[in-house]
């Protein structure tokens, strides 16, 4: 398990393009901070199920362990497929007390893998939240850490590399991913504070852990107005992002904004309560609104600024590709919605939606291909086309998916403003008054 696997590689690289295919950007910084020839933990923030441990893995070139919740690993077939991809179980008081003592060899294990300068990565909230929240750290990782640097006299140079992994939405197709790896915490440092009080130690470390992923991410530490202060985030961030000017990539410059924009929202709520609550009173009232009518922000945003002369420019042009649609949508549609309107109904925690459409699409589509593939290869007998096509189909999938979107709100967009314009000014209206009650009271 410790060993460069070419194999881990090459189901690394599929599911690595799959990745790509699923979002819409992927934007990474903080790369300079993973060290070479050093061991490794990765701590990062867990709010996404499966997706958390891909988008570090395919991320970064190394092939690191994972520790992961016991009882993905219940079936023999599971535990010998997880074992292979570099997963091992780590137990909890839900899975039986008699199984805690497990992790006393699963830890063993990772020590002595840090000895030999791999990697590791598991998450020290120990659950995922499903929100931009993190809940409270574990010790595991302080641990295994300490543990391994004090078996080793504290001259085992084991770095912690906090990451922070930011999603637009949690289950949504062709999202916008940030990864961000921080600076590495040198766990020699606590070699004097082990050495004083082993426990203080591992709580010390536990801290700092946290406190290096909270800037790396978007944290919303509100539990009573936590739905209102991400309304408050969609709706107000990428007007306030063009106030600043905190990178020159767009992605990175809404993401540090919005940073800003919650910490405001944060110090307004504690020290002006009664202005606070009239902007979460006039978020709250515009999101019922466009909920009232099944609309988005994101559609009240564009429909409002769209004039009749660009729509009917862009519904021309929805004319001119609506063919490469249709090729797409044919070989992709299945497989697509297979998961998300059969099976996904059985799924009971919403943040694993994202997981089960990803791991299920990773089956279908190939599947699908090859069928289409073979279609194509009976109907015109040359191997070259339908060999081709193969190769073409995720691409035209992807671009099939772009253009769905685009229909459904240029459809929406025509409705509302064909039909319904009096609604839409009052929305537009609503929309513009919120956001500037938001931009007033956080400048």
């Amino acid at each position: 398990m410790n060993n460069w696997s070419a194999g881990y590689e090459a189901i690394r690289t599929y599911v690595r393009f799959a990745f790509w295919l699923s979002h819409e950007r992927v934007v990474v910084t903080g790369r300079n901070n993973i060290p070479n020839g050093k061991p490794i933990i990765f701590a990062a923030n867990h709010q996404n199920a499966l997706m958390d441990p891909l988008a570090i893995s395919c991320t970064n070139s190394l092939q690191s362990l994972w520790l992961a919740r016991a009882d993905i690993f219940k079936s023999k077939a599971a535990r010998s497929f997880l074992k292979y991809i570099k997963m091992l179980p780590v137990y909890r008081i839900r899975d039986g007390k008699d199984n805690l003592s497990n992790n006393e060899q699963i830890f063993g294990q990772v020590i002595q893998l840090l000895e030999d300068k791999q990697s590791v990565a598991l998450f020290p909230e120990a659950a995922h939240s499903g929100k931009r929240q993190m809940v409270p750290h574990r010790k595991a990782i302080p641990r295994i850490a300490l543990d391994a640097e004090a078996k080793n006299n504290f001259a085992l140079g084991l770095q912690i590399v906090p990451v922070g992994i930011n999603y637009s939405h949690y289950w949504q197709f062709s999202r916008t991913l940030i990864v961000h790896y921080g600076e590495p915490i040198e766990v020699d440092r606590y070699k004097n504070a082990w050495n004083e009080n082993p426990q203080k130690a591992m709580l010390s470390l536990r801290d700092e852990i946290h406190d290096k992923i909270i800037p790396l991410t978007i944290q919303i530490n509100s539990q009573t107005f936590y739905r209102e202060y991400e309304d408050i985030r969609q709706l107000a961030g990428e007007t306030y992002s063009k106030t600043k000017h905190f990178d020159k990539d767009n992605t990175l410059n809404q993401f540090y904004a919005e940073q800003e924009l919650i910490a405001r929202i944060e110090l307004l709520e504690n020290t002006q309560p009664e202005q606070f609550e009239k902007i979460i009173d006039e978020t709250r009232k515009y999101f019922q609104k466009i909920k009232e009518y099944n609309l988005t922000n994101e559609q009240i945003g564009k429909t409002g600024k769209a004039k009749w002369a660009r729509l009917f420019v862009q519904i021309a042009a929805g004319i001119i590709a609506f063919p490469v649609f249709v090729l797409g949508f044919v070989f992709n549609a299945i497989p697509f919605f297979i998961p998300r309107v059969i099976f996904l109904k059985k799924v009971k925690d919403t943040a694993f939606m994202s997981t089960f459409n990803f791991v299920a699409g990773l089956v279908l589509f190939p599947v699908f291909y090859l069928i289409g593939a073979s279609l194509i290869f009976a109907l015109t007998g040359s191997s070259v086309i339908s060999l081709v096509s193969f190769f073409v189909m995720p691409f035209a999938g992807k671009l099939a998916f772009t253009l769905l979107q685009f229909y459904k709100n240029l459809l929406k967009c025509v409705t509302i403003k064909g039909f319904n314009n009096a609604l839409l000014k009052q929305l537009t209206k609503q929309r513009d008054e919120v956001i500037r009650s938001v931009l007033k009271a956080t400048s």
